[in-house]
């Protein structure tokens, strides 16, 4: 009994959507007529028209004054004193390396960080270096400070 009405149903449905198509269809579109020598009339003037062009802006009356050359943005330098000695060249790091290679210890490296006192301006590169060569963080951190004022 099922079955029959879903049949029923389906059946309705289909005819129901080609009575649809078949009465869907435009008419054809008329045929011209005559021509009776009259022009097609005008069309109606556009509700929006296009706004009219501003005026230019007048040019304002500022003064600039032109850019400073770039030497000038640089400050006056300090003069140093060709009269005092030169400063010591700075020890570097590869000596700490060596002497880590040639069994020192940490102590050892420490009290030599210590007594010179010198400022090592390490690079990031460097401190890997250090610690590849197997140089402890305390050593590493007595370079950092070493030559600093206070220390």
């Amino acid at each position: 009994m099922k079955t029959r009405t879903l049949v029923l149903v389906l059946l309705a449905i289909a005819t129901g959507i080609s009575a649809c198509k078949t009465s869907g269809q435009s008419p054809a579109p008329p045929a011209p007529g005559p021509r009776t020598g009259t022009a097609p009339p005008a069309p109606a003037p556009n509700p929006n028209p296009a706004p009219p062009i501003p005026p230019p802006p007048t040019p304002l009356a500022i003064s600039v004054p032109p850019p400073a050359p770039l030497a000038a943005a640089v400050p006056d330098q300090p003069v140093i004193a060709t009269d005092t000695a030169p400063a010591a060249p700075a020890k570097t790091y590869e000596d700490i390396i060596r002497l880590k290679e040639a069994g020192r210890s940490d102590e050892f490296l420490l009290k030599k960080v210590r007594i010179d006192n010198v400022n090592y301006h390490l690079t990031t590169a460097e401190i890997q270096s250090l610690r590849a060569a197997g140089v402890s963080q305390a050593v590493l951190e007595a370079m950092l400070r070493s030559g600093q004022p206070g220390h």
